[in-house]
């Protein structure tokens, strides 16, 4: 039985602890420090999951590193951490050994490659015996960088081939170029604004000729490649500028590049070899957040069962280290998990909660009140889960504004996510899964009576609820579903724009000083405007 830390350094630096087998805990450095996507580490952030597995840094067996350098093999130094042996070119199922000094212990190190740790984190919390694998995000020119087909099996998981797969890069690119921003932040944005835009017909007409610029063998031959798909789109070699990135034009483009993703890992996915006849599918790495993607694949191809970690992008990837290490090298049984196991892995920072008064809190909403939302323990990845939530009614359409543009000052364009009762979201969605982790896109049945979360393509990005995942928040959705005969309630992060979501109660009592949302419930506690 043996105690795994998990470490990733580079944007979205996290760590993670998996105790005898277990994912016990998770945090995202941005949580703690209040810099969105910092890489780094920090004493912290490893105090941080220590604690919640009540055990020392001395009873640590062992670290798996998420391989995210720049270099090739070199010491690797961040701050007072140091990890000897990293390289990103480490690729496939090598794997590099070394040892983690912290605190002037040295603990064995096992640096494990970028996307089998995407891979692993996805697989080893499915629950799936056998499963194949995918993953896919932009990470530079290298072409192992980006993609990854592996394939698991009970305590096993192996890469099988590198699919050349570089769209992810692209669409990076895109998003900065449409002048959105910089794309580590972004690219949500731009799957959001392509849903106003027009399909470019000659990329429709002619799907396969614009397939292969998706994929290439040849290291960084995708820069000029999307360059002159850009040029063709744009018709301008220059980068838009932000005041028109929300232009007819810059819909068009988003339209088109999203339009091109999708098919391109639909078609990467449908090309797996399956010669065994597997229904389980586990997907994974940063351009999986792609929601539409994802419900493209769930509607488009043989797998029957498809799971993703709910921090699939590089937040996750010291989770699937640790899992690797625990599963694949020290031959930890796996475990099995509930969907509140792997979504909640945050501190909870009340040794009380307060008796919550569902039915009062349900009513102000159905009266147009926006509520902050904090209990219990934080999401891990970036969606809000139900315990770090703004919430409002999602029969008002001007709750869409008002959030967008009062309280978390971002984009028009961007939708919101209802959090509905699994049991009710057949009846609303033309979807008949479960969606803990609000990563599938479905069309609403009914947008004249839910149109805040409604999005202009007739899509909405729906978490599912059950009491078994969140009771306190089922409840919550329940109370407004006996008050409006409306089973869901609009769902959005606790956090303002260009901030990661909140983490601690301290963290909540400022949010309400300075947001104009008009209550506040932390942990049972209700605040209110004056």
């Amino acid at each position: 039985m043996a105690n795994i830390l998990g470490l990733h350094f580079g944007h979205d630096s996290s760590v993670s602890l998996i105790k005898n087998g277990k994912l016990i805990s998770a945090i995202s450095l941005e949580r703690i420090n209040k810099i969105k996507k910092c890489p780094g580490m920090a004493e912290e952030a490893i105090e941080y999951v220590l604690s919640a597995g009540s055990i020392s840094i001395h009873e640590i067996d062992a670290i798996g590193v998420a391989d995210y350098t720049k270099n090739d093999l070199f010491e690797l130094y961040i701050n007072d951490f140091k990890v000897d042996s990293t390289s990103q070119k480490i690729f496939g199922n090598n794997i590099a050994q070394g040892f983690f000094v912290y605190k002037n212990i040295k603990i064995p190190a096992f640096i494990i490659p970028h996307h089998l740790c995407h891979c692993s984190s996805a697989f080893y919390t499915s629950n799936f015996n056998k499963s194949y694998c995918f993953s896919i995000d932009s990470s530079g020119g290298y072409r192992e960088s980006n993609s990854l087909v592996a394939y698991g099996e009970g305590n096993k998981i192996t890469s099988l081939y590198c699919p050349n797969l570089m769209i992810g890069n692209a669409y990076a690119s895109f998003t900065q170029k449409l002048g959105i921003g910089d794309p580590v932040f972004k690219a949500g944005s731009t799957m959001g604004l392509g849903c106003y835009g027009k399909i470019n017909k000659n990329v429709m007409d002619n799907l396969e000729k614009y397939l292969k610029l998706a994929f290439t063998n040849t290291e960084f031959q995708y820069l000029e490649l999307y360059e002159n798909l850009w040029l063709e789109l744009s018709k301008n070699s220059k980068s838009f500028e932000h005041k028109e990135s929300d232009s007819i034009r810059a819909m068009d483009i988003a339209a088109t590049i999203q339009y091109i993703f999708e098919n391109s890992i639909l078609s990467t996915i449908l090309n797996i070899n399956n010669d065994k006849n597997i229904d389980n599918l586990c997907l994974a790495g940063g351009s999986m957040l792609n929601c539409n993607a994802n419900s493209l694949i769930l509607s488009k191809t043989r797998y029957k069962n498809i799971h993703l970690f709910p921090a699939c992008g590089d937040d996750g990837v010291c989770v699937g280290a640790a899992l690797y290490v625990a599963h694949n090298i020290f031959n930890e049984e796996r475990q099995n998990y509930q969907s509140k196991d792997i979504c909640y892995l945050g501190k909870n920072y009340s040794e009380k909660e307060n008796e919550i008064d569902y039915d009062f809190i349900a009513k102000a909403i159905s009266n147009g009140k926006i509520i902050g939302w904090y209990q219990g323990r934080s999401e891990y990845g970036p969606r809000a889960l139900g315990n770090r939530s703004i919430l409002a009614d999602p029969r008002n359409f001007h709750n869409r504004e008002l959030i967008n543009f009062v309280i978390k000052r971002r984009e028009w364009y961007r939708p919101f996510a209802p959090s509905v009762l699994e049991s009710e979201c057949k009846n609303w969605f033309d979807f008949d899964y479960k969606s803990p982790y609000m990563l599938f896109t479905a069309n609403v049945k009914k947008p004249k009576e839910i149109p805040a979360i409604t999005h202009i393509d007739n899509s909405a990005r729906m978490q599912t609820v059950s009491e078994e995942l969140n009771k306190n928040y089922y409840n919550l959705i329940n109370s407004f579903y006996k008050i409006t005969d409306v089973p869901m309630i609009l769902n959005t992060s606790l956090n303002c724009n260009g901030e990661p979501i909140l983490e601690t109660e301290n963290d909540a009592n400022r949010f309400f000083d300075k947001v104009p949302v008009d209550m506040m419930v932390i942990n049972g506690k209700i605040l209110q405007r004056n």
